[in-house]
């Protein structure tokens, strides 16, 4: 199977790997006053294997579309997608 090894900007790494899902976490104008703004959970992404490039595709889109974001199985530990320095295909 294959997979993605990320490394966090205080040095931490993670290993993800195809067909895990993860959940975006945007952040959104309170339709009445625009001045607040809510965290809200958005799209589901899922890691998929591109024939030349990996995994990377499919998590560089994960970190485009969101500022923070879960794997859907491991919900307690939020991830910053700006953290995010380093991806190896593994």
């Amino acid at each position: 199977m294959n997979k993605i090894k990320v490394t966090f900007s205080d040095g931490t790494t993670k290993t993800f790997q195809e067909e895990q899902t993860f959940t975006a976490i945007d952040f959104f104008p309170d339709k009445e006053n625009p001045k607040k703004i809510y965290p809200s959970q958005s799209e589901i992404y899922g890691l998929w294997n591109h024939v030349h490039d990996g995994l990377a595709p499919s998590f560089l889109e994960l970190l485009a579309n969101s500022k923070f974001f879960f794997d859907v199985e491991n919900p307690e530990v939020i991830y910053n997608t700006q953290s995010v320095v380093k991806l190896e295909i593994i």
